[in-house]
């Protein structure tokens, strides 16, 4: 296995990456022959080592014989297609492997060649990957939310949303409080929403005198605490952070934008992880046509989704999370 492994590589770049492998026997019936390893593998076209963009199925025997080993064509175009594909999604890499790995394991062989089927198992295996959660049942009493994430990504927006909803929809006494003091237009518009609702707001400038609100709103069943956004590099900023939390029975939802490029993801999710997560809300799905990072964002986070936001609207544009839903808007036309 190890050879053909090298062999994949020595021809297509150390890039390549493996989607199957098998060891399979030549021979009378597949006995008394020598193993042989055959390997799926595929290689991004934009990648520095890449050669070919098409994978090659790699047949080695266990010894190296005196004549070459014979090679394998079998479906490597269509699985090439279909992995290529998943990357256009902003699937990582190394997820988009793991993903067609896994469906290839789980279809029998002649299989291979239904796309349909293959992407209807892709489906299947991301909306069990992404991790969602229920709405608030407050069954358990009073529930305070508190939104954090870096700057731009929606939070105050979101916040007057969720407000509306279970204020308006779903009758709940709900409580809003802000510390972001660093933007007055944040402020001004989480209090106008605030009035418009008909709830109760409160603006603080220290963790006392957040608990000190909080105690306030004890007669609510949801308050729903916004922050200031915060740069994932700026240590001193994250621990101001975490401080204002560390006495206080809260639900800490990260709220991370649809548009967020892959390579920030890893920083965004270790630094605000911090505080630590206990939900994930993604927000701007209608500020990008690609949606791989969701499934990114829920595997780094370890935490469930538990709301989508859709636009700017107020208070229509958030929906529930839901896996198969998510499929759907990842793969996209390819179901």
């Amino acid at each position: 296995m190890q050879e053909a492994v090298a062999q994949l590589r020595a021809e297509f770049g150390r890039d390549a990456v493996i989607l199957h492998t098998r060891q399979k026997r030549r021979g009378f019936f597949g006995l008394f022959g020598r193993p042989l390893y055959e390997i799926i593998g595929a290689v991004d076209p934009e990648s520095n080592t890449a050669r070919e963009p098409k994978p090659e199925v790699k047949t080695v025997p266990e010894r190296p014989p005196a004549a070459p080993a014979p090679k394998s064509h079998i479906w490597p175009e269509d699985i090439a297609s279909i992995y290529q594909a998943l990357l256009a999604t902003g699937i990582p890499r190394d997820t988009a492997n793991g993903l067609l790995g896994e469906v290839l394991r789980g279809l029998p062989e002649q299989a291979w060649s239904n796309e349909q089927r293959i992407w209807h198992e892709l489906a299947n295996h991301i909306a069990r990957q992404v991790s969602t959660v229920e709405p608030w049942t407050f069954e358990d009493g009073q529930g305070i939310a508190v939104f954090i994430g870096p700057t731009g990504v929606g939070k105050t927006t979101t916040i007057a949303k969720l407000a509306a909803n279970f204020a308006l929809v779903a009758g709940k006494k709900v409580g809003v409080i802000t510390t972001d003091t660093y933007r007055i237009a944040a402020v001004d518009q989480l209090r106008t929403y605030a009035d418009i609702i008909g709830i109760p707001f409160e603006v603080v400038f220290s963790p006392k005198e957040l608990h000190a609100a909080a105690g306030r709103l004890q007669d609510r069943d949801l308050i729903l605490i916004d922050t200031a956004g915060r740069s994932p590099n700026n240590q001193l900023h994250i621990n101001e952070l975490r401080n204002y939390f560390n006495d206080m029975p809260v639900e800490v939802h990260l709220v991370v934008s649809a548009t967020t490029k892959e390579a920030d993801v890893p920083r965004l999710v270790e630094v605000f992880g911090e505080i630590p997560i206990d939900r994930v809300i993604i927000t701007k799905l209608d500020e990008t046509t690609t949606y791989g990072i969701i499934l990114h964002v829920s595997k780094l986070a370890k935490a469930p989704i538990s709301f989508v936001t859709t636009g700017q609207g107020v208070p229509d544009d958030i929906e529930v999370a839901d896996g198969q839903y998510i499929a759907k808007l990842i793969l996209g036309d390819f179901l």
